[in-house]
């Protein structure tokens, strides 16, 4: 192959008479030329160029999600065409080839999440209402307080009938009631909603996940379920084993909360089955607080424990047959096995971006053993995204992919780089070892807390950025939990799983709960004594910094992952240059409104609801003041709340629309709580109401430097399908004649 030069690789190669007047400067700018196009050289023969295709994707389909930047189909596709073209015409010039490959992928990007979006057609409930629904049932769990949660196929409405019924939806069922089993009817008065936007703008949209999910609703029953309720016609074909599939999940939950009872059932259960319903609040926070709410989402980490455990004791059991071990390939038998095992689990593990991501990077791990090549690789990283990407796109702008994703290159590309040096530095006669280093127990111990760290600081920035909360001590709980996950927790919950058919599983089983009793014991004294801390909103320049960061750090294969250290120090830098933040927050409800002074949160409502006001006081990184309090923002008297911003804005809140006159010429920011057709005031002030919100989602507002104000708005329900609900008619109300 005929060897590629560009300008940049003849650095350093060129006649250097042109720096006489500065020979140090000749001597630095030809010294950069060598050791840049030795890098490039590296990276040629590494093949990085495969890594700008998975990379391109997650960028055009971010584009495409998350900043409402949409070419249209025949423009992506003139684009796709042309970069394809002008890469395998520029295939001589690396930099060029790079930079069309990169192109090519982020349209090809684009042209996926069109796709997508074209094939999802979720309804999502226009507006609360109460009705009569029937359906079937297509999942089951129960919460920590004893609650039924269903999932519901909806098969048709009354009292009223919907007009715009939701093909699928959430019920929570309070009452004492025998569970409906998987595929049994559904039938009762249920209050329904449609799943809420934004708490602020820039936050994460519920309504997002739920139209990518199918779920158009969400609500609690007004009673018990109808008991004499007609049955459902039975299912065929793949539908019904997918029913039969979401049963023996069902009933694998059940046995494991059965056995092991309170809080470690309850995660048991979510280890083995990943239904996390169960688990009380308590655990929740602990665990979130010490960073270790990852180990209750199956992902990698639990592919991996399961896959490593079988293949250990697939290749220790044949070894006991010495004839077997000699006459066959003890090693592929034992990746065979945790293929087949693992398969299973992520079949009862049920959909999940993590579990499907890790399932699928072990496929291409085990398959690579089973076809003599190197498993762990950084490229089969990039496979397993491409292969996630195309299968669901919208998974891209999730918190769930982008850590999952960040963890495992991370980790893989790091630690592929300490192999090389360990192997040029220490044991160049291991050579052929793909990771030489772990021939020496010793570096176990070192290479466990190496893991920790880098997983931990890989995802801390996305952490940070989609929940804006820090836990810095999370590498004391996970380094101080990982052995008790590794070792007890995921074996016997493996063993205990293949062994519920014979009735053997429950001292494996309670054993495992007495591991977690400990792993709880650790995460409550950590979240005591080191807590963690709101970080506020992270500004994008700053994610998008640790983003290339990660990726530097990871794919690239030479001295260019070096330029990860500026990237990481702009992030950095970045992070104290705070964005603006609002003065006033209207969330859609019309009832939850907040006034922020530069240093406290004021409340409108004495008693907000928890997770709206959780959210923007993480947002905001403030203290709160209670409503009610001397120093509280609003005065409140009959039905009229006002407040006056550090700025000057007049604020003034009602829930009576017939003061809405009265008030705009009184206020700035006059928001009414009701649904009132009205949305201008005569006078000029801001006029939000319940319609408004409805239509906009949450509403900010942010002070400009003339003395007025911009209203930033949190949901475009012109341009994104998951909101176009907003614009639909209101649900039917029923009246009783």
């Amino acid at each position: 192959m005929a060897k590629r030069t560009t300008g940049l690789m003849r650095l350093g190669t060129g006649n250097s008479a042109q720096f006489k007047t500065n020979p140090a400067l000749a001597r630095l700018f030809l010294s950069f030329g060598h050791w840049l196009r030795a890098a490039l050289a590296r990276e040629d023969r590494a093949r990085s160029a495969f890594h700008l295709v998975p990379i391109g994707l997650i960028f055009g389909i971010a584009a495409f999600y998350g900043y409402g930047l949409r070419l249209a189909v025949v423009q992506a596709l003139i684009i796709l065409i042309s970069a394809v073209a002008v890469a395998i015409w520029q295939l001589s010039r690396p930099w060029a080839h790079y930079a069309c490959v990169l192109v090519a992928a982020m349209a090809a990007g684009q042209l996926l999440a069109f796709n997508e979006i074209s094939r999802v057609q979720t309804t999502l409930l226009s507006g609360p209402t109460t009705v009569h629904v029937t359906g079937r049932v297509v999942q089951r769990e129960a919460d920590a307080r004893g609650k039924m949660r269903y999932v519901v196929d909806v098969q048709h409405t009354r009292r009223p009938a919907l007009s715009r019924p939701p093909e699928r939806i959430r019920v929570v069922v309070s009452s004492r009631h025998e569970p409906i089993p998987i595929g049994g009817t559904f039938s009762s008065l249920v209050r329904l909603a449609p799943p809420s936007g934004p708490a602020l703008p820039g936050g994460y949209d519920f309504a997002f996940g739920a139209y990518f999910n199918g779920i158009g609703a969400y609500g609690y029953s007004l009673g018990p379920p109808d008991k004499n309720a007609a049955s459902t016609s039975a299912l065929s074909g793949t539908a019904a084993w997918q029913e039969k599939l979401i049963a023996l999940r069902t009933a694998i939950s059940e046995r494991v909360r059965q056995v092991i009872a309170g809080p470690e059932g309850a995660v048991a259960a979510a280890l083995i089955s990943g239904e996390r319903a169960g688990i009380p609040e308590k655990v929740n926070d602990d665990l979130r607080v010490t960073g270790l709410s990852h180990v209750l989402s199956i992902s990698g980490y639990h592919m991996a424990l399961v896959a490593g455990f079988v293949m250990l004791l697939t290749r220790r059991g044949l070894a006991l047959w010495p004839s077997l071990a000699m006459r066959y390939p003890t090693r592929k038998i034992a990746a065979a096995a945790a293929l087949l095992v693992s398969t299973f689990y992520l079949a009862i593990a049920g959909p999940n971006v993590a579990t499907e991501r890790s399932y699928l990077m072990l496929v291409i791990m085990l398959g690579a053993i089973l076809i003599d090549r190197p498993a762990l690789t950084i490229r089969n990283v990039s496979i397993a995204a491409l292969l996630v990407v195309a299968a669901s796109p919208h998974e891209v702008v999730s918190a769930s992919f982008q850590m999952s994703f960040a963890a495992t290159a991370a980790l893989i590309g790091i630690y592929a780089a300490i192999s090389r040096w360990y192997t040029r530095r220490y044991t160049r006669e291991t050579a052929d070892s793909p990771w030489p280093m772990f021939n020496n127990p010793g570096n176990w111990i070192v290479l466990a807390l190496l893991a920790s760290f880098i997983a931990s600081a890989a995802t801390a920035p996305f952490a940070a950025y989609h929940f804006q909360r820090v836990a810095p001590f999370s590498l004391i709980a996970n380094v101080l939990t990982a052995p008790l996950f590794s070792v007890w927790i995921m074996p016997l919950a493996l063993i205990g799983t293949f062994l519920m058919p014979l009735g053997l599983d429950q001292p494996f089983l309670v054993a495992l709960g007495w591991g977690l009793t400990l792993v709880f014991k650790i995460a409550d004294w950590l979240a005591t004594a080191f807590p963690d801390y709101p970080s506020g909103i992270i500004p994008t320049a700053s994610i998008g910094f640790f983003i290339a960061a990660v990726l530097i750090s990871s794919f690239m294969a030479s001295a260019l992952r070096w330029l990860a250290v500026p990237a990481i120090v702009c992030g950095l830098v970045f992070i104290t240059l705070r964005p603006a933040l609002p003065e006033v927050v209207v969330f859609e409800d019309g009832k939850q409104v907040a006034l922020y002074d530069g240093k406290v949160l004021h409340h409108l409502q004495e008693r907000p609801g928890s997770f709206i006001a959780e959210q923007w006081e993480r947002a905001f990184g403030a203290e709160v003041m209670p409503a009610g309090a001397q120093n509280a923002a609003f005065q409140c008297a009959s039905s009229v709340c006002q407040a006056t911003t550090k700025t000057g804005l007049r604020v003034a809140w009602t829930d009576e629309w017939q003061l809405t006159e009265s008030l705009c010429a009184k206020a700035d920011i006059v928001i009414v709580a009701r649904a009132s057709k009205q949305e201008l005031c005569a006078t000029g002030a801001e006029l939000i109401t319940l319609r408004t919100l409805r239509r906009d989602g949450a509403v900010a507002i942010f002070p400009d430097r003339r003395g007025g104000f911009t209203a930033i708005k949190s949901a475009s329900a012109a341009s994104e399908e998951w909101n176009q609900h907003r614009l639909a008619p209101w649900p039917e109300q029923w009246k009783k004649p």
